[in-house]
């Protein structure tokens, strides 16, 4: 069995800057700031981070901040609800078959590790068209300042939904940052990273990713990289 953990900005879909427009939509209308939003580096970093980050730069202080994350966050869905369309985003190249192709496997759990919270992310996947219910459980932005914390508690979450343990060398993460491919070794697991997101291909391959794939359209070879346990690392499409 494989659990395969799915990022979702620059790896599932492409939304170019709107997960930036309802985050700081939310955060003024909450916190009366968005701080540098416009010039904040968001890749690979969980939503949690970039709020902190953003508003301690401010001058509030962390208990300022997390008394009012739940009022954040529904603010941030009803944001998500009015600007995640199909218009805004779009899956990545080769994500629906590939999605289709893993759901015909009974030898495969697909879950989501993303830095969206949990109240935004199937929104986003919905707007792209894919179906957020395929994936059995998820470690989300809003559960941790810190990305590589993700990993253990996805695992967990899975084990709670399907009751199946994976052995962290059975846990795949594909995603589109050197974050997600720190956030793999940190934990144990196996990475496919893919250069549909703000990284180049030549920037991820430094940071040592088991495969790397320019996009996940090549989906027999996609399918090979994730599930052949005797599969040689490799970078294709770089």
């Amino acid at each position: 069995m494989r659990l395969i953990l799915f990022d979702i900005d620059g790896t599932l879909v492409s939304s170019s800057r709107t997960g930036r427009k309802a985050l700081g939509q939310a955060l003024r209308e909450v916190f009366g700031t968005d701080g540098e939003l416009d010039t904040y580096e968001f890749a690979g970093k969980t939503d949690r981070r970039i709020v902190h980050d953003l508003l301690t730069a401010e001058g509030l202080s962390v208990s300022e901040i997390e008394a009012r994350l739940p009022e954040l966050d529904e603010r941030m869905a009803a944001a998500g609800r009015e600007l995640f369309t199909p218009d805004t985003v779009r899956p990545c190249p080769g994500v629906d078959l590939l999605l289709e192709a893993l759901r015909r496997r009974p030898d495969v759990v697909l879950a989501l590790l993303t830095g969206n919270i949990r109240h935004t992310a199937p929104l986003k996947l919905a707007a792209a068209g894919i179906d957020p219910t395929q994936f059995r459980a998820g470690a989300f932005g809003s559960d941790s300042l810190d990305r590589n914390e993700l990993f253990d508690i996805a695992i967990e979450r899975v084990r709670l939904s399907t009751g199946l343990h994976f052995p962290t060398d059975n846990v795949i993460i594909v995603g589109d940052t050197p974050a997600d491919i720190r956030c793999a070794r940190s934990g144990g697991g196996r990475v496919v990273a893919v250069a549909t997101g703000p990284y180049p291909a030549e920037a991820l391959n430094r940071h040592e990713p088991d495969f790397l794939f320019s996009d996940l359209s090549d989906t027999d070879s996609v399918l090979q990289a994730m599930l052949n346990p005797w599969a040689v690392s490799a970078v294709e499409g770089g």
